[in-house]
């Protein structure tokens, strides 16, 4: 029960961005993937959550692919975008009810909402809130189906310190409980307060 990622490759036109990227995370692990602007850390999170294909390699959850259109391990990942970005048409509950039928997996506990601080915006419109609004918002869409994978990229963008404090203590607790989580940090303070060890990205591969 892990996450495999072997052999994996990305271009981009005549640019490869990730260049054989190999990396292994184990239950309950956290996993920090830090490195400078550009170096693909956005790239490989997108690949692992299944919205770009790569040219080779294989990324495997609990000995499934996560690759393909129609994946069906990716019902047990939960995806947080760096933008958090979601159709602005939709309200907060469209979005996490739209997740849920993807998944097939249940409604969000209204404790998990709370949890997140999401309530309180469940009929706003996604593009009215504020990018600290959304971040909880999508952080909640990531939870649906109680996910054994969370996938975070750059998490504690636009949050206030409550949100940065809810937020670590949930990933302990997520960890603590056996799930695996992956996130791209510029952050090194946050990546050592979730117990992150940390991989360095540079020039298309893990460093360590």
């Amino acid at each position: 029960m892990s996450l495999r990622i072997e052999g994996l490759h990305k271009r981009f036109g005549g640019r490869e961005v990730l260049r054989g990227v190999e990396l292994g995370i184990e239950p309950g692990e956290r996993v920090a993937l830090v490195g400078t602007n550009g170096v693909g850390k956005s790239t490989l999170l997108s690949v692992v959550a299944g919205l770009i294909e790569p040219e080779a390699g294989t990324v495997v959850l609990h000995g499934t692919s996560l690759l393909g259109r129609d994946a069906p391990a990716r019902a047990g990942l939960g995806y947080l975008p760096e933008a958090a970005a979601a159709p602005p048409h939709l309200s907060v509950r469209e979005l996490l009810a739209l997740v849920a039928a993807l998944k097939r997996a249940p409604s969000l506990e209204g404790a998990v909402l709370d949890r997140v601080g999401a309530r309180s915006t469940l009929d706003l419109r996604m593009g009215s809130l504020s990018l600290g609004q959304r971040r909880r918002a999508c952080l909640a869409a990531a939870l649906v189906g109680d996910p054994t994978l969370l996938v975070l990229d750059e998490p504690t963008n636009g949050l206030d310190p409550a949100g940065l404090t809810m937020l670590i203590a949930l990933l302990r607790e997520r960890a603590a409980q056996g799930a695996m989580v992956l996130v791209a940090t510029h952050d090194f303070s946050f990546a050592d307060a979730i117990g992150a060890r940390h991989v360095r990205l540079e020039e298309g591969r893990v460093q360590g």
